[in-house]
């Protein structure tokens, strides 16, 4: 007897759009390509007009998605059929972000995710993988990946096929649209809606000038919704190259264009059509300002390749989590960061953390974030080593981590607040604001952090091989090869009271063989 297929879908709620893939699963074949649907909503035209989504944008969603929920259905899906559901991130600049949520979550039996920047960036890094297998080249050359989204741009600088650099700016495609429109009545008339959009981006294109005018990029790659739309356009069938001059000359062409033969012409909804322009225009003038000639242009669905990564992005890959601790291993060089000792206190927290999961009860998601943090703590001493700990905390809190959240980047820049000194309190800035889950997390994790710190106090990385374990109501850490640990045992002195705090459990140095 054939077994049953078994499904699983993806659903985004999207910037212009909701859209959903459903795919067939046999024990004895591969994944199917599965069944793709979409349909138009102007959810980022209300945010970016209004500041909130409108009342019948929010019950449109609901009949779509409910529409989508008869269709899994009709295919055989079962209350245990697995559908990851998440929302564009700019419903997070939306007031009423919360009742949008509750509303889908009453109206339609579904659980919304929010996009974090952590999340988007895993996404773009996912697809930027792809390129770089189905194009090798791209290994060998630098390479600049530009993701225009409908609030901001992301750029990923790939060298050898390794992230190199990661900035994020507050230019997109709805933002500066919505903008636009809002200004438009206030310009002479003379003054095209090209002309507008050019003085709109400017600063923050400069801004990107600024920071890969030096990089020596070969390559540069454009994804987005709206461009990957023209890719068929811009380049030939089966062929992702393409050059600046067809870009403006596609962006001349669309811009002479009422909305309804943009539409008609390049098979866009309203909200697409409105969008296109200042997509265009924001990825031309990115080309013109590093004076690359030729781009590439991913002739994949931009949508469909989203929904099918989404399972995905919130596993965390061998390859991912190795991007993450490049790029704090970066930001640490860039602070001048004591990179032996941030070698060695990156390793004890490991150690500690695999030694202690019983305890923490924490996945590999915080193992992640106590790495990066245990790599960067010392940044503030940049700034000044008096209070260097509150410096790396502003530091931290202020830059970016390719692959981490706001979130993360909060709960990473606590850690490095609390390697030293007072633990957490409830009325210091930042950790106050956290959820209280988030606080125990901090805890728990700078509970670690500083016995790791204490156990490379002198900064000599002579603590190699560590045993742990619990006995007697202590943590026991016997240091393999010390004859004399009477500076690890000082110092843990003054770190261990956290540790003691959350888990009950005092710290005991003891000389190995």
């Amino acid at each position: 007897m054939t077994p049953a297929p078994s499904l699983q879908a993806s659903i985004h709620i999207g910037a212009s759009s909701i859209s959903l893939l459903i795919v067939e699963t046999n024990t004895d074949s591969e994944d199917s390509p599965g069944d793709f649907l979409e349909q138009s909503i102007p959810l980022a035209h209300d945010i970016y007009q209004r500041g909130a989504v409108r009342r019948s944008t929010i019950e449109r969603c609901v009949k779509i998605l409910n529409g989508y929920r008869e269709t899994l259905q009709e295919l055989g899906a079962t209350e245990d059929t697995p559908i990851r559901a998440v929302a564009t991130n700019v419903l997070a600049e939306a007031s009423n972000q919360d009742s949008f949520i509750n509303r889908i979550q009453i109206g339609c039996g579904l659980e919304i995710e929010t996009l974090d920047e952590g999340e988007m960036t895993r996404l773009i890094y996912l697809k930027t993988r792809r390129r770089l297998r189905d194009t090798p080249s791209m290994n060998q050359r630098t390479t600049l990946v530009i993701h225009v989204g409908p609030g901001n741009t992301r750029a990923l600088l790939f060298k050898n096929g390794r992230i190199s650099d990661y900035s994020n700016y507050r230019l997109g495609v709805y933002r500066t649209g919505e903008a636009i429109t809002k200004n438009q009545d206030d310009q002479d008339a003379s003054f095209s809606i090209t002309k507008l959009t050019r003085e709109h981006i400017r600063s923050q294109i400069n801004q990107i000038n600024h920071d890969y005018r030096d990089a020596d990029i070969e390559e540069l790659v454009m994804i987005g919704y709206e461009i990957q739309h023209l890719a068929h356009v811009l380049a030939k069938p089966g062929k992702t190259k393409s050059s600046y001059s067809a870009l403006a000359e596609m962006a001349k062409k669309i811009a002479s264009m009422t909305e309804e033969m943009r539409v008609k012409r390049y098979q866009l909804d309203y909200n697409s059509a409105q969008a296109i322009i200042p997509a265009l225009e924001i990825n031309l003038a990115i080309a013109e300002t590093l004076e690359l000639k030729t781009i590439r242009l991913p002739g994949s669905d931009y949508e469909r390749g989203l929904l099918q990564d989404i399972p995905t992005s919130f596993s965390l890959t061998e390859g991912f989590q190795k991007e993450v601790l490049r790029s704090a291993v970066s930001l640490a060089r860039k602070y001048k960061v004591h990179r032996s000792h941030s070698n060695q206190v990156t390793r004890l927290s490991q150690l500690l953390f695999e030694a202690t999961t019983e305890l923490h009860e924490l996945d590999e998601h915080y193992s992640l974030l106590l790495q990066c943090a245990a790599i960067v703590h010392e940044c503030g001493n940049f700034i000044s080593s008096r209070a260097h700990h509150k410096h790396s905390h502003y530091i931290i809190l202020n830059s970016e981590i390719f692959g981490l959240g706001q979130r993360d980047l909060s709960i990473v820049s606590l850690l490095a607040r609390y390697h030293r000194r007072s633990g957490p309190k409830p009325n210091h800035a930042g950790y106050r604001d956290l959820p209280a889950e988030d606080r125990m997390r901090v805890s728990k994790l700078a509970a670690i952090l500083r016995i790791a710190d204490a156990l490379d106090h002198s900064h000599t990385s002579r603590v190699g091989e560590i045993d742990v374990s619990i006995s007697k109501q202590k943590l026991n850490i016997s240091l393999k090869g010390i004859s004399d640990a009477s500076v690890e045992r000082m110092a843990m002195g003054s770190k261990a009271d956290l540790f003691k705090d959350i888990y009950g459990l005092g710290v005991a140095i003891h000389e190995g063989n």
